[in-house]
């Protein structure tokens, strides 16, 4: 009996034994797996501030094209583009006698477009004062037989006062009216005075000597009709302009309106065409920069046999931050100021600066 009580302490002890070996190297062993993980976790420590591991490079700074983005946004103003194919679906407007050569439908389109600031805060205020220019070409540089004249030009200086009013209406939930504009504008094509084209007799010479008469010409079933006009588009005067801006995330909407367009003897329906104002609307998500511009959006069109405006829809594709690929399409009258009377459905494509 005592034998068999000795056999069962033996036998309890081995068990409690074992399980507090176990038991104490599961402690040890984890013990042991965090001491490890400090270990690494302090040698890579020492190694990052050490000479054994390779320096890592910092992120290279483009300081300079920053500045550069950020002082052509501040320039830039209704688009500096190039389109070296520029097709018309429709007639070019001819100023010039029938039997030279007519202007060929595709052409070389290109426009400079530019703002600077020349005071900040004046008066005392929260707005800038900013000189603008635009300029608009139509290049017939393929037209080999004229040769490659410039057809057309378009001059648009502008004196512009620019307010921001960060206006919320409904806590911004409808976007802000983030500017107010007040300008003076110019525009011109730069041909007037002598420089207006003479009307011709059948046999091709000048009638006389006050320069008179562009010629239209319009071809019916193979036979031309030949329309003497006078000088038009010397200018569109000079007049006031006022903008509206409202923003909300990448779309933009500027409303323009200007309430008076002076009168020519040369082109006294020039306000029944250009009218009063137009709109762009402006939208930007990514790569991708979408334009609508509308033509004119307060003229009583009601009281016309047919519609006077246009519109213009641009789009581009940004490749860096300071060119992108630029597709254009315009339809309606006035792509020029000289053709304000005169509808063109027209297609473009190139490039365009600071997309």
């Amino acid at each position: 009996m005592k034998s068999i009580l000795l056999f069962m302490i033996f036998v309890v002890c081995q068990l409690e034994g074992k399980k507090f070996s176990q038991d104490n190297f599961k402690v040890d062993y984890n013990y042991y797996l965090r001491k490890q993980d400090l270990h690494i976790i302090k040698t890579q420590n020492d190694l990052s501030n050490s000479w054994y591991l390779p320096p890592q490079k910092a992120p290279k700074e483009h300081s300079w094209v920053d500045f550069a983005k950020k002082y052509l946004n501040m320039m830039d103003y209704l688009g500096t583009y190039f389109l070296p194919f520029y097709h018309s679906f429709t007639p070019i407007f001819q100023w010039y006698h029938p039997n030279i050569n007519p202007y060929q439908r595709n052409e070389f389109k290109f426009q400079i477009s530019f703002r600077v600031p020349v005071f900040r805060h004046i008066l005392w205020t929260k707005g800038t004062l900013y000189l603008a220019y635009t300029q608009t070409n139509w290049f017939q540089i393929y037209n080999d037989p004229q040769s490659a004249p410039m057809r057309m030009m378009n001059f648009m200086p502008e004196l512009i006062y620019v307010y921001p009013i960060n206006f919320k209406p409904f806590g911004g939930k409808i976007g802000n009216f983030s500017e107010i504009w007040i300008g003076w504008q110019h525009i011109s094509n730069g041909v007037g005075g002598a420089q207006c084209y003479q009307p011709f007799n059948k046999e091709g010479n000048p009638e006389n000597q006050f320069p008179g008469g562009p010629v239209i010409v319009k071809d019916y079933n193979g036979q031309k009709d030949v329309r003497w006009g006078g000088c038009r588009s010397v200018s569109a005067g000079q007049r006031p302009v006022f903008r509206l801006v409202w923003e909300k995330g990448g779309l933009k909407i500027m409303v323009a309106y200007w309430p008076y367009v002076p009168y020519d003897q040369s082109n006294p329906n020039l306000i029944d065409y250009m009218g009063y104002g137009n709109a762009k609307v402006d939208y930007r998500r990514g790569r991708h920069h979408f334009e609508l511009q509308l033509y004119d959006i307060f003229t009583q069109y009601w009281r016309y046999d047919r519609w006077h405006g246009a519109f213009r829809l641009g789009y581009t594709y940004r490749i860096n931050p300071f060119v992108g690929i630029y597709a254009q399409w315009f339809n309606g009258y006035g792509d020029g100021l000289y053709e304000y009377d005169v509808f063109s459905n027209r297609i473009g494509v190139g490039i365009r600066l600071n997309p």
